[in-house]
């Protein structure tokens, strides 16, 4: 420090106005009405308005003094002064400690930047450590449309405060909520009453830890998403949340951001779950509950779909896609409707099938997995139009196929399955498979078309010249739970006898049904069973 420019200042000022500021020390003192402390002051400022007449800072090089003093040294730098700080510090965040806050103001601050309603049931009170908040015991939160059931319960929120204008309580400024101990219930039949939450704008970050999500279909449970917890985040022309829980044992994450690009409300959707090598993700702009040109991605394994859809008053098309895994590559369009009811109407027309390495697939799987895929889900309702270009199989012997199913209330009927043999004719199938508690049954019957019976009779390895008929018919059971096939009818030009069809059934049994689905589609079994039927009916 060159210069110090005091010139201005009078020394006697400076002095005097030391002396009232002791002077305001002392008579605040005095309302505290503890005399030894007021002559403790009294005594100091005597002794300062002394010593001050003989002090002139101007006779003193500041600069050289400030030069020499050892800082290291300074007990006033390193004691005094940070106890100081510290102690007033520490005066500042504990002052609103003696506030009295009132219910309702506070009910307002959570709850003015949502379309909801908000009630305490448990304590208020504020505290500094370890940073200055409010904090809120027993809050209930509920939506106007839902008045039955509560929509968020907790046992305590966290209002988090600015360290700004602690000391005027009406300036009080919300940096960050956290709800803690949780519990939400979210109606899927009326997820309309819940558009209106988010309307108002807010910048103030919402964290909801330590809780629980129970989704519900009016009456009836559906599923809970357990140890949520659950970051909102809000900006002008933003938002995001992001979710982390358990839903069916599984660790999942939700990730959802809204954005205005262009004056489009953008919105993209990521779901992962980690455990089942599960990922996807929806990107869309909302115009009016609409949605057009929207896209979509779903993984799981080495399993991809993605493609383009629309969306408008609870029916999602799928518009374009493609469906691509290591069975199959192909396309899938149609429609999805939630509301009022689940239902679809798809068609799925691939260009190939692998159904060797999809047949193995299902052999690898143990017994109860199995049977499981025959179960249907009561509630998936809707139809499939599915279909193939190309079949690849070991032989080669369906080209080709396509198929019309209908699911409801937890069946399976097959409305058409048309099989294209190639060179060697074709293959048609009905049927309909039927779960109850205790069995699955798949009740079909099938025609067999030849149109090149010598062909036909080479490719099953029978060489000598039989007339075989160009039409034959099958009607049966399938029992998929215990792996057995009953046959009820077998014609051709004219109906088999029962003796004749009930040894062509003990036949089937014993050879492509003996383990299991293991030999259902075994081309060297079936030369076998075909073998012995012909010299049986011969």
């Amino acid at each position: 420090m060159k210069y110090l420019n005091i010139k201005r200042y009078k020394f006697s000022t400076i002095s005097r106005t030391l002396g009232n500021l002791m002077d305001g020390i002392l008579h605040f003192v005095k309302l505290l009405n503890i005399t030894k402390i007021n002559n403790y002051f009294t005594k100091i400022k005597y002794i300062f308005k002394r010593t001050a007449r003989y002090l002139d800072l101007r006779k003193f090089n500041i600069s050289a003094i400030l030069k020499k003093i050892k800082i290291t040294g300074n007990k006033y730098l390193f004691y005094h002064l940070p106890a100081f700080v510290i102690f007033f510090g520490l005066l500042y965040l504990i002052i609103p400690t003696f506030y009295t806050y009132d219910r309702a103001s506070i009910k307002k601050e959570i709850c003015k930047n949502f379309n909801v309603k908000c009630s305490i049931k448990g304590k208020l009170n504020y505290v500094f450590f370890p940073t200055p908040r409010l904090i809120v015991k027993d809050i209930e939160i509920n939506i106007p449309a839902e008045n039955k059931i509560n929509f968020i319960t907790a046992k305590k929120v966290l209002l988090k405060l600015s360290i700004k204008n602690l000391l005027v309580k009406e300036k009080h400024k919300i940096n960050k909520i956290i709800i803690t101990n949780f519990e939400s219930n979210i109606n899927l039949k009326k997820l309309k009453n819940y558009e209106d939450i988010f309307k108002k704008k807010t910048h103030v970050p919402i964290f909801f830890s330590d809780g629980k999500i129970i989704l519900n279909d009016e009456k009836n449970y559906v599923a809970t998403i357990n140890d949520v917890n659950l970051s909102t985040k809000f900006a002008k022309d933003s938002s995001a949340a992001k979710l982390k829980g358990k839903f069916l044992d599984y660790n999942i994450i939700l990730n959802l951001n809204n954005k205005i690009t262009d004056n489009k409300p953008i919105t993209d959707i990521e779901l992962k779950i980690k455990d089942l090598v599960f990922y996807s993700k929806l990107i869309f702009s909302n115009f009016d509950k609409k949605v057009k040109n929207g896209k979509f991605l779903i993984k799981k394994d080495k399993n991809k779909i993605s493609g383009f859809f629309d969306y408008e008053n609870g029916q999602l098309e799928i518009v374009k896609s493609s469906v691509k895994n290591v069975f199959m590559d192909g396309k899938l369009t149609g429609k999805i409707e939630f509301l009022p009811f689940f239902d679809f109407d798809l068609d799925l027309n691939l260009n190939s099938i692998n159904f060797t390495r999809l047949f193995n697939y299902f052999l690898f799987l143990d017994n109860n997995e199995q049977k499981k895929l025959f179960k249907i889900n009561n509630k998936i309702n809707g139809k499939l139009s599915f279909s193939s270009e190309k079949v690849y199989s070991k032989h080669n012997l369906v080209r080709s196929f396509e198929s019309r199913l209908k699911f409801y209330n937890g069946n399976t009927k097959i409305e058409q399955l048309l099989i294209n043999l190639g060179k060697l004719g074709a293959a048609d199938l009905l049927g309909n498979i039927n779960n109850d508690k205790k069995t699955t049954n798949l009740k079909f019957e099938t025609n067999i078309f030849v149109d090149n019976k010598k062909k036909f009779l080479s490719k099953f390895g029978i060489y000598n010249k039989e007339k075989i008929s160009s039409n034959l018919f099958v009607q049966g059971n399938f029992d998929l739970e215990n792996v057995r096939i009953s046959l009820y009818e077998i014609s051709h030009e004219e109906k088999l006898s029962p003796e004749d069809v009930n040894f062509i059934e003990s036949e089937f049994n014993d050879l492509m049904l003996e383990n299991g689905f293991e030999n259902l589609f075994n081309f060297r079994k079936f030369k076998v069973f075909l073998k012995s039927t012909r010299d049986e009916n011969n």
